[in-house]
């Protein structure tokens, strides 16, 4: 499983399929690309995926955790680009992946091919919401004292945290599909902790009209933590995004309604991989 030094650290990255050159940006902070990889080498029919791990987590480097911002993991991701040797690159970010997806297509317009925004959000200015749609999905009280909180502060209080909060990611919880999806990760409570520290004040919702890939945003209807009113808040913002709601999925529906997920994403691929340039040039 191939690493690489960049920017001062090593990346951990594994590739599977072949067609359009794809990253894909897990979430977290402080998890890894095994909740992904590989229930989304279905797409390797149309993709070449290289699921990788931000720095500071995962299998990648630890790095100081001040060299954990929007910026570097950007520049991360345009320098793995580079060293993979393609002059652009497809996009797909997953819940925090997303903001960092957001990030990368606002920096380097120039370099996304397609982009792709799975249970995301433009800002992190609905804590209300969550927990709101957390007490609606039976969340007991040490589950919404955890999401108070957010702040893990060791790999275990991290790996902790995301069991107990499990359930609350899906529409229907299913223990052997989420142990089975979460099973590998390597946590990293530092990372998680720098994560929610780097959401104070962020937001790309003055930027997204910069972005000028094609764009589809997915989001399941259940999704407590990004819920549908924040994959709607993208939509408009960026010239002629598509959004697709799963209607039986909640922060995973490459889990929970693989099929329509995976459909939704080739047929988009496929009516807009030759547009990229032309909206480049809008």
């Amino acid at each position: 499983m191939p690493t690489v030094q960049l920017n001062g650290t090593e990346i951990f990255y594994i590739q599977a399929g072949k067609g359009i050159p794809c990253l894909v940006m897990h979430g977290g902070l402080g998890c890894d690309h095994t909740y992904m990889h590989p229930w989304m080498d279905a797409l390797g029919d149309t993709f070449e995926l290289t699921y990788y791990d931000h720095r500071g987590n995962g299998r990648s480097g630890r790095p100081p955790v001040e060299t954990l911002s929007f910026a570097q993991f950007a520049a991360d991701a345009d320098a793995l680009r580079a060293h993979l040797g393609h002059e652009k690159i497809a996009v797909m970010g997953s819940s925090y992946g997303g903001f960092i997806a957001q990030e990368y297509a606002i920096r380097y317009p120039e370099r996304v091919s397609l982009l792709v925004l799975m249970d995301t959000a433009p800002a992190f200015d609905y804590k209300d919401d969550v927990l709101f749609h957390a007490r609606r999905k039976g969340a007991t009280p040490e589950m919404l004292e955890a999401l108070e909180s957010l702040n893990p502060s060791t790999d275990q209080e991290m790996a902790d945290m995301m069991h107990l909060i499990g359930p609350l990611y899906y529409y229907r919880y299913d223990a052997a599909l989420d142990t089975a999806a979460m099973g590998k990760t390597l946590y990293c409570g530092s990372a998680a902790k720098r994560g929610f520290e780097l959401l104070e004040g962020w937001s790309t919702l003055d930027r997204l009209s910069g972005v000028r890939a094609p764009t589809l945003v997915l989001v399941g209807r259940d999704d407590y933590i990004t819920p549908p009113q924040q994959s709607e808040r993208i939509r408009d913002r960026i010239p002629g995004a598509e959004l697709v709601v799963f209607e039986q999925s909640g922060h995973m529906p490459h889990l929970e309604e693989p099929e329509a997920f995976f459909a939704a994403i080739r047929g988009w691929a496929g009516r807009n991989a030759g547009q990229s340039e032309a909206v480049a040039g809008r």
